[in-house]
């Protein structure tokens, strides 16, 4: 008898084993494909091993503006590959050593819970064994959304998947999608050198960043050379002269067609209920995701649901924070998961990063808000980086001066973000913020300079008469 069986080894499960071991209880986890989930196989861990790739051969091309001669660089794709996936299995190897140091049994497999606290693997080799649980904990994780077309058309593209692991770097490429996933692909493709367009029904890419910032990501895509197109409706995706056309509607229903060398499908992601019977267990779920409570429940007692299958966020920081909240409930110690302060990193390039609310949302949640803005070009670490292309832009409530939103385009955005995770959580204002002295130079001086700002007195923007 466990006390608790996870289902799924992603950053939700992994984590919700590790600290339910870590506090004392009997812990199994069942996988059915790699440990790690799609994060550290197919996901965030592989594509920011490539974007890193990337970063490295923009950074050698500006290499005279810094005063360093090189030749021309060239991209090694079989070392950039070979790089990815050492990533990969170093970090892949260390959750599976951290199970064996806990005690945490893996158990791989296909979970079907036939009843609350009965799971039944079928192993790969054939068989089934079979779990007694008090607790299950699902954490199934997602799969990739697909657009509207035939599925012998979907033969004809490349998924996310594909896209990690590339034989070649093709001359032009039509990605579908314009939200993380379509962004990152486009930027690391095209510093390799691809021809992009991203094609997409709304008018706006990357729909959870705050609309300001979108746009301006939108017009450094446009000069680093990348085409978006937006209002259209993909239709179908065929063969054509040696390569592909997607054929598709603009938004006044006029036929519209691009043509490239490959289709890349990178649409988002959509739960994944990994074929367990929802309905024969009693479990409420939408084409959203399992319905649960703020300590991550089920209506089913003994039924427990964290990440992507929850479909709240899709972001593998909240599927571990979770983790830690259904099991510090199950354990005994109640906890509600906060949602305000998960901040969401775009390693786009540059990167893109947010936490709380954005203006229109605070704007539309009936909040009075102050917006202050501070740009990278006015700070002495992003001159002496060369990066300069950055906004800090920062969303405090009028009346109380409580910071309610941090969202950063630029170099660093993902480490610069937290300030402002901390700040919500704590229930800061932009004064307490703008009060801590920041280390000099770095670029964390803007998110103190963005707070100074939220009182109109960033000491190092000039005064606009």
């Amino acid at each position: 008898m466990y006390d608790i069986v996870v289902i799924g080894s992603g950053p939700g499960g992994y984590v919700a084993a590790i600290r339910a071991a870590q506090k004392g209880a009997r812990v199994a986890v069942v996988e059915r494909r790699e440990v790690g989930g799609t994060c550290l196989n197919r996901g965030c861990i592989p594509t920011k091993a490539l974007v890193r790739s990337a970063e490295v051969l923009q950074l050698v091309r500006r290499a005279a503006e810094f005063g360093v001669k090189v030749s021309a660089p060239e991209i090694d794709l079989g070392r950039v590959k070979e790089r990815r996936s050492q990533v990969v299995k170093q970090l892949v190897d260390g959750v599976e050593r951290l199970f064996s140091s806990w005690g945490v049994t893996l158990i791989r497999g296909t979970a079907r819970l036939s009843s609350p606290g009965v799971v039944e693997v079928d192993l790969p080799g054939g068989g089934t064994e079979v779990l007694s649980g008090r607790q299950v904990i699902i954490a199934t994780g997602s799969a990739p959304e697909q657009p509207p077309v035939p599925p012998e058309d979907l033969r004809l593209c490349m998924s996310s998947d594909d896209a990690l692991d590339p034989d070649h770097v093709p001359e032009s490429m039509v990605i579908i999608g314009g939200g993380v996933l379509g962004v990152e692909f486009a930027c690391l493709y095209r510093a390799l050198g691809c021809k992009v367009d991203m094609v997409k029904r709304s008018p706006l890419i990357l729909p959870p960043v705050d609309e300001e910032l979108s746009r301006r990501m939108m017009a450094i895509l446009r000069r680093q050379g990348i085409t978006v197109h937006t209002g259209i409706y993909v239709q179908r995706i065929l063969e054509h002269d040696g390569g592909r056309r997607l054929m598709a509607k603009d938004k006044e229903g006029r036929e519209v067609h691009f043509d490239a060398e490959c289709v890349l499908v990178a649409m988002g992601r959509v739960p994944d209920f990994g074929g367990l019977d929802l309905d024969a267990l009693g479990v409420k779920y939408d084409r959203k995701g399992i319905k649960v409570g703020a300590d991550m429940a089920t209506g089913v007692p003994g039924v427990w649901a964290i990440g992507d299958v929850v479909g709240r966020t899709f972001l593998a920081s909240v599927a571990s924070a979770e983790g830690l909240v259904a099991v510090d409930s199950i354990l005994g110690e109640r906890r509600e998961m906060d949602y305000r302060s998960a901040p969401y990193c775009v390693f786009s390039l540059p990167e893109i990063a947010g936490v709380g609310l954005t203006e229109k949302a605070a704007r539309e949640a009936g909040h009075r808000v102050k917006v202050a803005r501070f740009p990278y070009s006015a700070n002495g670490r992003a001159q002496a980086l060369g990066e300069t292309e950055g906004l800090v832009k920062m969303v405090v409530e009028e009346d109380t001066g409580k910071v309610l939103g941090l969202h950063i385009l630029g170099y660093g955005a993902d480490l610069l973000v937290h300030e402002g995770a901390v700040a919500i959580k704590m229930g800061a204002t932009a004064r307490e913020v703008a009060e801590i002295a920041h280390a000099h130079p770095t670029l964390a001086e803007t998110v103190m300079e963005a707070a100074e700002g939220a009182a109109g007195q960033s000491i190092h923007l000039v005064r606009l008469r």
